[in-house]
């Protein structure tokens, strides 16, 4: 079944309407540099960004302060300035990178020293520790705190080097004591 449109055409408008209408794709790098431009001198730093075919942008921050609503709020209007919805016809979203999320940027390893944090190997090994010493190339764990008494009398090196090219995933431990 064929539907019937019709088309008012005014003098000046747009003649095509806006669901015949191609989307222009909005390039990563232009978002990333928008943020980087906006975050330059400031504790706040891109963890992730994403961008579909249908222009749907999704951007997770983090601080090393944290993030607040309001963060998130001057971000995207921020971004929305450099867009035009009608040429571009995008949906933006901004977000904290959240608690529980897995670090996806060096940062976010830098900032959370001192905090106790769950690592995965790639090979399925799960270690808790409180993370000591970050370098381009490791992580320090003391997993004292997470090793039995018998453990801890078994041992007198509770340090555990992990190699970021071994980690599948390190995120936060919740605490709620």
């Amino acid at each position: 079944m064929c539907r019937k449109f019709d088309f008012v055409l005014v003098q000046g408008a747009n003649t095509v309407p806006s669901f015949i209408r191609k989307k222009l794709m909005i390039e990563k790098s232009k978002i990333i540099k928008i943020v980087e431009d906006f975050y330059k001198d400031s504790d706040k730093f891109l963890v992730d960004l994403n961008i579909t075919p249908a222009n749907h942008i999704t951007i997770f921050i983090d601080g090393d302060n944290g993030i607040k609503v309001s963060d998130c709020i001057d971000l995207s209007k921020h971004i929305e300035t450099f867009f035009n919805r009608e040429i571009e016809d995008f949906e933006l979203e901004v977000s904290s990178a959240g608690i529980g999320k897995s670090f996806l940027v060096m940062r976010q390893y830098y900032k959370n020293i001192g905090k106790d944090i769950a690592v995965v190997t790639n090979e399925g090994a799960k270690i808790k520790g409180k993370l000591t010493e970050v370098t381009s190339e490791q992580i320090t764990l003391d997993i004292k705190g997470f090793l039995s008494k018998k453990q801890q009398k078994e041992t007198d090196n509770t340090l555990t080097n992990i190699l970021f090219k071994e980690i599948k995933e390190a995120k936060i431990i919740l605490s709620f004591n």
